[in-house]
């Protein structure tokens, strides 16, 4: 009997072709199977989808696709039913394989073998069961001068030789097998452990892993260098071991070079770096800010450094060296006196790398080291910070307190309010010159400029045409302190004719502007100084 509800929808249906259709034809399965489907949100394509109506289309039954559905064995736990890409998900297949590469207009040369002795070095063929596809790759060789690493990446790889859309499947992969891959043939020599295991669970024997082909260039090549080993005598690389033991370990010294004998020489702060790899030394300059010098601080490029520089050459002929001819660690010692080139070098300190290496090598654990202030004008006067120090340890006993020094941990000076309310932003600028025993610095000016708010100074250098001198900013601003006494400088020590120390620099007061003298001239109970040198 007829359905009457597919009897109302054929009478509705026009009398066109393609919109009517038997009614004894409409219970079987006329759908037309789809040949792209989505698979965890990627999509993919089923070359095994049947025609319509579910028959095979021509030559699918004679050529059945096989996928490796077909042998993979499912596990019982989870079930007939569960997809491959959750089976079989970060389950790899690792085969290893070489081939062989054409090389042209090479007469030594014909043809290449690329593959490695170790097989975890050779060219690796991935098999990822969960989508059949193919990913190879050769690891990277250094200095080889090959293009290596990945070689096809990672997708279904079709079959060149099949008639239909066929890819490879895990039963085309086999130890002793050869795979094309674009017109490229590998050539299957071993397996891992788990590849040869899943191998045997679907039925598939793996054969032993075989040996790869020895490249005729590369033996020939090693014929010919151990036949030049042979006939030389063997002759240990010392330079190489020292080198590969003493890479980028350096040793550095801090050394002083008095200078100050020649017409614009002073004291020299050199940083002297010596390398263990090769027992080369390198020398830099320790150029302060404003200093007059140019700021290249190389003083010597890194080489071997010789004893006598003129042994080196004789009679316009290079004399065979001799290493003891040159400086080596075993000459730099704390206190030491290096002749560099005919300049003596003072080896002052080190860095505590440097000691490491001596008290490990050499056993020596006492390293004292030298002051440089010794090197200086005045040899009996203490470093600016450690004369401090004592000053005020010394006040301090006297007032029954515990002495302290202040190096570093100085308390912080308590601001005069009012003082700070009644000259914000006065600044007094006077003409100074440098009091010392060398004429370079004698023709030197500068203008310190006394903020009178907080008593803080600063001094700077008017930059001269021709004099050698840069000039700029001398000292920054900042509160200074007396030399051997614990209290800071102020307005009672600026006059005309006064003298001020800063940090061991004798100055000497010969002038100040026109605003500084009236502002001196109104203010006599602050400028005591300058009330008596104008009488």
């Amino acid at each position: 009997m007829i359905d009457p509800k597919l009897a109302a929808l054929q009478t509705q249906l026009p009398v066109l072709p393609g919109y009517s259709f038997q009614i004894d034809k409409f219970r079987s399965n006329e759908r037309k199977s789809h040949a792209f489907d989505y698979c965890n949100g990627v999509a993919v394509f089923k070359g095994e989808a049947p025609g319509i109506g579910g028959a095979p289309l021509p030559g699918q039954e004679q050529n059945k696709i096989h996928t490796s559905l077909d042998v993979y064995p499912h596990s019982n736990l989870m079930g007939e039913n569960i997809p491959a890409w959750v089976a079989f998900d970060r389950k790899v297949l690792r085969f290893y394989a070489y081939f062989q590469e054409a090389v042209h207009e090479r007469r030594e040369e014909k043809y290449r073998i690329r593959r490695h002795a170790d097989a975890m070095d050779s060219v690796n063929i991935y098999f990822y069961l969960e989508d059949d596809s193919v990913h190879v790759s050769e690891p990277k060789t250094p200095n080889s001068g090959i293009p290596q690493g990945t070689l096809i990446r990672r997708h279904r790889i079709p079959k060149a030789t099949s008639e239909i859309s066929q890819h490879y499947t895990v039963s085309d992969f086999n130890v002793k097998k050869e795979v094309t891959f674009y017109s490229r043939t590998f050539k299957i020599v071993g397996c891992d452990d788990f590849t040869r295991g899943f191998l045997a669970s679907v039925g598939i024997i793996a054969p032993e892993n075989g040996e790869f082909p020895a490249d005729p260039y590369e033996t020939q090549r090693n014929e010919m260098l151990s036949r030049m080993k042979a006939t030389r005598p063997s002759i240990p690389n010392f330079s190489l071991k020292k080198f590969l033991e003493n890479d980028r370990r350096v040793l550095r010294f801090y050394c002083v070079w008095d200078d100050s004998n020649s017409v614009f020489g002073d004291l020299r702060h050199m940083v002297v770096h010596y390398y263990l790899s090769d027992d080369t030394i390198e020398i830099r300059e320790s150029i302060p800010a404003n200093s007059g010098r140019e700021s290249n601080t190389l003083f010597l490029r890194r080489c071997k450094l010789p004893k006598r520089p003129h042994a080196a050459r004789v009679n316009g002929r290079s004399v065979k060296d001799n290493p003891e001819d040159y400086f080596t660690e075993r000459d730099f010692m704390i206190g030491g006196v290096l002749h560099l080139y005919g300049r003596p070098f003072v080896i002052c300190d080190c860095d505590e790398f440097t000691k490491t290496f001596y008290r490990e090598n050499y056993g020596v654990e006492v390293f004292d080291p030298v002051r440089i202030d010794m090197y200086d004008e005045d040899p009996n006067a203490l470093p600016f910070f450690e004369a401090q120090a004592a000053a005020v340890g010394a006040a301090a006993g006297n007032a029954g307190e515990p002495s302290a020094p202040l190096i570093g941990n100085e308390p912080p000076a308590k601001k005069d309010f009012k003082k700070l309310v009644l000259y914000d932003g006065v600044k007094l600028r006077f003409l100074a010159r440098l009091d010392s025993n060398k004429q370079v610095d004698r023709d030197r000016k500068f203008v310190i400029t006394l903020h009178l708010a907080d008593d803080t100074i600063s001094v700077f250098e008017p930059r001269a045409r021709n004099s050698g001198i840069l000039g700029g900013k001398f000292l920054e601003q900042r509160r200074i302190k007396k030399p051997n006494s614990a209290h800071f400088y102020d307005s009672k020590d600026f006059f005309v004719g006064g003298e001020l120390v800063f940090y061991q620099h004798h100055f000497v007061i010969t002038g100040a502007d026109e605003y500084a003298v009236k502002f001196m001239d109104l203010n006599p109970q602050i400028f005591p100084g300058h009330k008596r040198s104008m009488n």
